[in-house]
């Protein structure tokens, strides 16, 4: 069987809830109160992931999708399960589009697309081969890593001198208002509850236990990191500017300048981003796979793998025209829809407490 230890799922939970988001700058309509919104995200979050570990420990022996139809019948569970595959497909075409976007405009000009896609891709369809197992283990080295990396960065931007920390005050100088229209529901589903694909590696993990304590353990990590860098990037580039960039992580590693030495880091900061979007790229279709396989009772997810990833690589490619309106959808438009809401927060809390009566009846 396919499985990862706790300390892997930690690892790759941390990599996974930081992920994309982290470069376009978290909270950012929030302005300076940016980290504090990140924080109060996190909480919310928290709770969130909270509603999908109590549904798994429910339901023990099957995986998350699987407790749709057991919980509300073959007729009205079986349709809700269904749509959290394409849910996830939707969302791994979202990520294909941020390299999309991102990889061809900064380290790679004049590449087409299409290539950096094809390659990406070729690279994940692969990992999905190889299995959880071997995930698991390729974040478990890479995360201290990416944490080494993160903090060699922090130290050189501090030696740089471009931080100013008086940017970061006067606090909610503008309200709460602000403050509360990032957190909710683009700040609360936005990392915390996608992570709901996660949910179907649960089963995976060995010695089974303690997931809930992992997953706090992991958000509350998360949490914090995106918030200093947020703190960070608003402290360098000040409200107006950390609100109008397009990358802010990609333009605050573009601010290190070191004696006129240390300059021009900015492709660190790409791979690490790309790193972060191969690690989500493959939970949502390593999710979205084994789901269908749940669903259809096949033997392996391998029959499975070159059509999501196919599918994937078409939805990064057509989705959005420009990173513009990428980013439009992505904040504007996606956290407000109807089925988002309903798949990553209200049918869940529904399922759990179904869940939970049947099994206090029982």
């Amino acid at each position: 069987m396919d499985t990862i230890s706790r300390h892997q799922l930690l690892a790759v939970s941390i990599i996974y809830q930081i992920g994309t988001t982290i470069i376009f700058g978290f909270a950012s309509g929030a302005g300076r109160d940016s980290w504090l919104a990140v924080l109060i995200s996190t909480m919310l979050g928290l709770a969130i992931i909270m509603v999908y570990v109590s549904v798994t420990q429910l339901n023990p022996g099957l995986t998350y999708i699987e407790c749709y139809p057991k919980q509300f019948g073959k007729w009205l569970g079986t349709p809700i399960a269904w749509l959290h595959p394409l849910l996830f497909l939707y969302i791994a075409g979202r990520i294909v589009a941020d390299i999309n976007n991102l990889v061809p405009s900064t380290i790679l000009p004049g590449t087409p697309p299409w290539s950096i896609l094809t390659i990406f891709m070729i690279v994940i369809g692969y990992s999905l081969f190889l299995g959880l197992k071997v995930m698991g283990r390729l974040a478990e080295i890479i995360l201290p890593l990416l944490g080494i990396i993160y903090i060699a960065e922090v130290v050189l931007i501090i030696s740089s001198g471009v931080v100013d920390l008086d940017n970061l005050f006067p606090l909610l100088d503008k309200g709460w208002n602000r403050v509360w229209k990032v957190v909710w529901p683009l700040g609360v589903i936005q990392s915390y509850g996608e992570s709901l694909a996660l949910a179907m590696v649960w089963t995976s993990v060995r010695p089974k236990g303690r997931v809930g304590r992992t997953m706090v353990l992991s958000t509350l990590l998360a949490g914090s990191f995106i918030a200093f860098t947020d703190a960070m990037a608003i402290s360098v580039f000040g409200e107006e500017i950390f609100k109008r960039a397009t990358y802010p992580m990609y333009a605050l590693i573009q601010a290190i300048n070191v004696a006129d030495f240390i300059t021009q880091l900015d492709a660190t900061g790409v791979l690490y981003f790309c790193f972060m979007a191969f690690l989500k790229t493959f939970i949502y279709l390593y999710a979205a796979v084994r789901s269908i396989q749940k669903l259809t009772y096949a033997q392996s997810i391998r029959s499975f793998i070159i059509p999501v990833c196919v599918i994937a690589f078409v939805l990064g490619l057509t989705m959005a025209p420009n990173v513009i309106a990428h980013i439009t959808v992505v904040e504007k438009i996606v956290p407000y829809s109807p089925i988002y809401l309903s798949l990553m927060i209200f049918i869940p809390m529904v399922l759990m407490a179904v869940s939970w009566l049947r099994r206090k009846a029982a």
